[in-house]
């Protein structure tokens, strides 16, 4: 019997680390211009973001329907296998309430497991490799999902935007409320905290948003797992990466890209990192 670690598009992680660990994706949905997509499925990060300055109407996301969570599930179970379902928090989406709506109407099958992680972007993707990791070391459902949910709280995640546009069009904008009125030129510094966003610090340019997030990612150390995260501009992630190897070696940090899903609400040009502590 195996164990299947099911998440949403909401992760952002890399397709060479789903396709390794065998993880299963539902593809969370943008609508651009009235047109629905999958998330990585029907519109690719490039055209997005290209859409997303264009477009007169600013786009919006939808979550996997219970419809699709129960495709996905009945799936998985008909092969034998036992689910592991981590997703977004539940304070941003509703993509873990059509989680339990499928597995309300599986008859609440013990062999799912359903975990509001209480994150976004990668470093929700960061607890799905974690949960990975741990079934490939052995062990059974239940006591992973346990030693996940335990672990929720070393993942954190900052980002610097270059707007608070998105955010606030998108409805999102939860406590970073307090910044807006500020000067436009600021690159508000965010983070991902009791499952919403929370501001930081408002630095007045790129540059020093830039050696903040360096600088609040080396205050979270040491570290277990790192990964990088932009939206348009991947030269001034690979800085940001560069200033975080005394954290851990290069070859070690991942690199991702906030796809459609959180692209709708954190716009272009920004930039983010996701750490698991150690111990």
């Amino acid at each position: 019997m195996t164990i299947r670690i099911v998440t949403d598009s909401s992760g952002d992680l890399p397709s060479d680390l789903v396709e390794k660990h065998q993880i299963t994706v539902l593809p969370c949905y943008v609508v651009v211009n009235d047109q629905e997509y999958k998330d990585g499925v029907d519109i690719q990060a490039d055209d997005f973001y290209q859409r997303l300055q264009t477009e007169s109407r600013t786009p919006t996301t939808s979550q996997p329907t219970a419809a699709d969570f129960q495709e996905v599930y009945e799936r998985l179970l008909g092969q034998g296998d036992q689910v592991i379902s981590i997703h977004v928090s539940a304070k941003l989406s509703g993509t873990l309430n059509s989680a339990h709506q499928a597995k309300a109407a599986l008859d609440d099958n013990p062999a799912i497991e359903i975990i509001d992680s209480g994150l976004a972007s990668i470093a929700l993707g960061l607890a799905v490799l974690d949960a990975a990791i741990l079934v490939e070391e052995g062990g059974s459902h239940e006591e992973i999902a346990d030693k996940v949910r335990q672990g929720l709280l070393s993942h954190h995640a900052l980002f610097s935007l270059d707007t608070l546009e998105y955010l606030q069009k998108g409805g999102r904008i939860g406590k970073a409320q307090a910044f807006l009125g500020s000067m436009l030129s600021v690159k508000p510094i965010l983070r991902l905290q009791d499952g919403e966003v929370h501001p930081v610090e408002r630095p007045r340019n790129r540059d020093r948003a830039l050696r903040r997030l360096v600088e609040l990612a080396q205050d979270l150390g040491p570290v277990r797992r790192l990964a990088v995260i932009h939206s348009t501009d991947p030269q001034r992630m690979g800085a940001l990466k560069q200033e975080l190897t005394g954290l851990l070696p290069a070859d070690q940090i991942i690199e991702a890209r906030f796809g459609s899903t959180l692209g709708t609400y954190i716009g272009p040009d920004a930039l983010g990192v996701a750490i698991t502590q150690a111990g």
